[in-house]
């Protein structure tokens, strides 16, 4: 009897422990899932060098000053001229917030020409252009939206020009000179992966006026006005610059 009352104190006591033990056990702590990090925004700052190429289309407008010499004489032309370029591009950019600025200068080699109309009617003789090359150094303003970066543009442009006119054997009056003059276009650019850019960019360019003079007589000349509208496409590799700033 007494064996089984010690048994029976021993279930109450042993009952009477269990919940207070598991009060006493620490509550698991609660924690949180890591809070993945923003994708960093993407920067145009810095420096970067670049492949483009596209196409062009332009006009001559020549003007003859000296006086009519046969009859049918058509001596002053208007006449449009066409082709393609291929080159590169090497600029930097600045970025404060969404707002991008820079400095960019290109060059490039180019096969876009044209020839009149006759000139002395039933000889055959014409005017010829040709842009062998043309570049430009101008400031670019942007606007930043993620990946994509919309701009103006505009600066100073120099062209390698010849002029020519093209008459009977022996008659044959070329020049080839540097042509300054300036630019204005606008653009697109995205940047389609790390460091890596693609642009589509429109300019037009006014190359000022060249002169051929025929004879040391001042005015029996033709000058030239040289304007040309540009497409081009290209691809930039961006080096990185300074992180974009936010106030």
């Amino acid at each position: 009897m007494k064996k089984v009352f010690l048994g029976a104190v021993s279930l109450m006591v042993l009952g009477a422990l269990t919940p207070a033990g598991a009060a006493d056990m620490a509550a698991r702590p609660y924690t949180k899932a890591p809070i993945a990090a923003p994708a960093p925004l993407p920067t145009w700052a810095g420096f970067y060098l670049g492949l483009q190429g596209g196409g062009g289309w332009g006009r001559s407008d020549e003007t003859f000053f000296g006086a009519p010499n046969v009859p049918g004489f058509a001596g002053t032309q208007r006449y449009d001229f066409n082709g393609g370029f291929i080159g590169g591009v090497a600029g930097y950019n600045w970025q404060v917030d969404n707002v991008v600025f820079g400095l960019e200068g290109d060059y490039h080699w180019a096969d876009i020409n044209g020839r009149s109309g006759v000139v002395n009617a039933g000889v055959g003789d014409t005017y010829f252009t040709k842009l062998r090359g043309f570049g430009d150094i101008k400031g670019r303003l942007g606007y930043a939206a993620g990946p994509a970066l919309f701009f103006i543009s505009g600066g100073a442009a120099v062209g390698d020009l010849q002029h020519r006119y093209d008459g009977v054997p022996g008659n044959v009056f070329s020049r080839s000179d540097w042509r300054w003059g300036w630019t204005i276009g606008a653009g697109a650019e995205y940047m389609f992966a790390q460091n890596w850019s693609a642009k589509l960019e429109y300019n037009y360019i006014d190359f000022g006026k060249s002169t051929i003079q025929y004879t040391p007589v001042a005015a029996n000349r033709s000058e030239w006005s040289d304007t040309i509208h540009t497409v081009k496409a290209g691809i930039s590799y961006h080096f990185g610059g300074p992180g974009v700033s936010r106030y």
